[in-house]
């Protein structure tokens, strides 16, 4: 049962925060409009629409299906618990990790809380980060923020909190408000081994999203999902400020995007607004359209080419700037992390330094072998697990003979040297030697993810970073 994302115009549109619905007269639109900024701010409304296209986009295909299908897709109000890893087939966001099993959901609070319950999880890590439409981490429940204990997180609409009305409804430890009627909850599990992955998903089958009368959805025995309607972002001008507009009416926007709102509004860009009545003359109608198709296009590159930059200052890595998962009016930024990795945690959460080049300066690129050492003293400080993550320069897990993404302590044997170091050979070929972790490569051009999960202050405050990505030259043949 897909979402039809026209129904929550009517309650949305009177959120606090929401621009005006009412189209002005051509006239007082049209006045000092210009091509010039017309080009501009195409470009500044694709960064800022995008994140929230995306968005929708993931919830639209993911909620399309009939009933949870164990691969991420369930419809709104239920969890889908994938019981493996993801793999290079899963391609509806970029860079999957490898590391935890995946609860996803995607709430709809219209009629009212939604209660999220799962049992005590041990010493085993568990995180559920909630996101509002405009891709911003409103809470994260999990072992960080509340402790390895069972917990109950009611998650409420603070415009419209509604009534829980069923007598089953479990008494809340805690209650996070949300700026949104839709929210997307990314469940994260740790698991290692394939047994492992087995006992983490039993887990797993008792984490409940119970409704406002108190009760689960329920499914058919035997449903077959079916496969997920798939609902790509528009890359041209018209199409995409055309659903952009719908989605900004659907999801009222925070009250801090009111003066770039107010610039887009003169273009016909905003909630209820369009271009073609907005009273703008042919030209700059058209570079308006042109700046959006522009931006759609140069994006992805932008993204990877800023990126690549930083990483060549750095010695290879890239580290997001601090303010990933809140991004304030940052929309520039918010942008590019959508393209490369949407969905991305709080750094208290978890920092994702990205390998892009060696430690001169030179793209990876899978003609060559690449090492990295942690000594025993610099491993990556962290409270719960750390890992190290193959994928293309697309951003997706890249096929391999070993099936074999990432390296890390959850992902044994990790191999170390007697003096306590840990060293990964990245490479196309398996490394002779034996007391080294192997990555597989590609023999083309790929990215690493190293993460961080509940990273120490050191990998906070700069105090330690990722050791150079040395290139050990080209492989045989």
């Amino acid at each position: 049962m897909a979402l039809s994302l026209v129904s929550a115009v009517a309650g949305a549109a009177g959120a606090v925060g929401a621009a005006p619905l009412a189209e002005p007269g051509p006239t007082a639109v049209a006045a000092g409009t210009d091509p010039v900024t017309a080009l501009t701010l195409g470009r500044e409304a694709y960064d800022y629409g995008f994140p929230l296209l995306e968005f929708l986009r993931v919830r639209s295909e993911q909620t399309s299906v009939r009933c949870p299908d164990g691969r991420g897709n369930a419809p709104v109000n239920s969890f889908s618990h994938t019981p493996t890893f993801a793999g290079p087939e899963d391609r509806t966001v970029v860079a999957p990790n490898t590391d935890t099993l995946y609860s996803i959901a995607h709430l709809d609070l219209g009629r009212g809380p939604v209660t999220l319950r799962h049992p005590a999880m041990g010493r085993r890590y568990v995180s559920f980060a909630m996101l509002d439409p405009y891709t911003n981490v409103i809470a994260t429940p999990g072992v960080r923020e509340d402790g390895p204990g069972a917990a109950t997180i009611r998650v409420r609409w603070t415009t419209r909190p509604g009534r829980v009305t069923g007598r089953n409804v479990p008494r809340p430890t805690r209650v996070v408000d949300s700026p949104s009627r839709f929210v997307w909850i990314i469940g994260r599990t740790l698991a290692t081994d394939t047994a492992d992955q087995r006992t983490a998903y039993r887990q797993m089958q008792r984490y409940t999203l119970t409704l406002p009368d108190g009760r689960q959805r329920r499914f058919a025995e035997g449903c077959r999902a079916g496969a997920p309607r798939r609902s790509p972002t528009p890359t041209d001008g018209a199409a995409f400020v055309a659903r952009l507009n719908r989605a900004l009416a659907e999801n009222p926007p925070p009250r801090r995007d009111a003066p770039l709102l107010a610039r887009l509004r003169l273009y016909g860009v905003g909630p209820g607004f369009s271009p073609e009545r907005a009273g703008l003359d042919p030209l700059t109608r058209g570079a308006l359209l042109q700046g959006v198709t522009a931006q759609a296009r140069a994006l992805p590159q932008l993204a990877r080419a800023e990126a690549l930059l930083a990483a060549q200052r750095s010695g290879g890595w890239y580290d997001p700037p601090p303010s990933i998962g809140r991004f304030g009016t940052d929309y520039a930024y918010r942008a590019r992390i959508a393209a490369l990795g949407l969905g991305a945690n709080t750094v208290e959460e978890a920092t994702y330094p990205a390998g892009l080049t060696d430690s001169l300066g030179v793209p990876l690129v899978g003609i060559n072998s690449y090492r990295i050492t942690f000594t025993a003293d610099r491993l990556p400080p962290v409270r719960y697990f750390w890992s190290l993550t193959m994928y293309d320069s697309d951003g997706y897990l890249v096929p391999n003979a070993a099936r074999r993404f990432s390296v890390g302590p959850s992902h044994p044997p990790l191999v170390r040297r007697p003096d306590g170091s840990v060293v990964i050979v990245v490479s196309a070929t398996r490394p002779a030697a034996t007391d080294v972790n192997w990555l597989p490569a590609p023999r083309s051009q790929f990215r690493l993810n190293l993460r961080l999960y509940g990273p120490k202050p050191p990998a906070l405050d700069g105090e330690w970073s990722p050791p150079p990505i040395e290139n050990l030259g080209p492989l045989p043949g």
